[in-house]
């Protein structure tokens, strides 16, 4: 009896990992890389991040602390939801420094950290543009976010690879809770390390 249930405990295991194999539950889409190669020899290549609706999270500290964590989507130019990214960004005594995390399953991650932060944060570019809650923005505003992060980490694809990151918020309005609405825009120029 001991034997007739360790048989069917190993033949059950083997049918369940044959089935897995033969007939997986889940096809998971890989899409092509849209990078562009650049005058200089570097690769460009544009990801995405549709607001509201491709925010996951936002995170924001107590009211003593100056910073916030949010997390997105990442989208291809194409609009295909193909990674996770995650913005730091903290507030320090000469501006506003942000880092990026690009997490992309099936090519790899980038980590990217500010050369220099930025002398204003969004949110007072915003303000100065006069938008208020729930209101649109005819045209939209482009607003680019600080100077160029540099990558100070990357796996999988990425690896070799010095990275530049320009950050660019398209606003086509403000949500009534003041939140953005429009689109994200990160620009990466990389060059290969040799």
């Amino acid at each position: 009896m001991k034997r007739l249930l360790q048989l069917g405990f190993v033949l059950g295991l083997l049918g369940t990992l044959a089935g897995a194999y033969f007939a997986p539950w889940f096809e998971f889409p890989r899409y092509r890389s849209a990078a562009t190669v650049v005058p200089n020899g570097g690769r460009l290549e544009q990801f995405e991040v549709r607001l509201p609706a491709d925010r996951i999270g936002l995170a924001v500290p107590s009211s003593s602390a100056a910073g916030q964590l949010e997390h997105f989507k990442l989208r291809d130019v194409e609009g295909n939801v193909i990674g996770l990214a995650a913005r730091h960004s903290l507030l320090l005594a000469d501006g506003t420094a942000t880092s990026w995390l690009l997490t992309i399953p099936s090519r790899g991650t980038i980590a990217f950290a500010p050369s220099t932060p930025a002398a204003e944060s969004l949110e007072s570019l915003v303000a100065a543009s006069g938008l208020v809650a729930g209101a649109r923005s005819e045209p939209e505003i482009s607003i680019d976010v600080g100077s160029k992060a540099s990558s100070v980490a990357a796996t999988g694809e990425f690896a070799r690879i010095d990275f530049e990151l320009v950050e660019t918020w398209v606003i086509a309005g403000l949500e009534d809770d003041g939140g953005i609405r429009g689109t994200l825009r990160l620009s990466t120029v990389g060059t290969a390390d040799i």
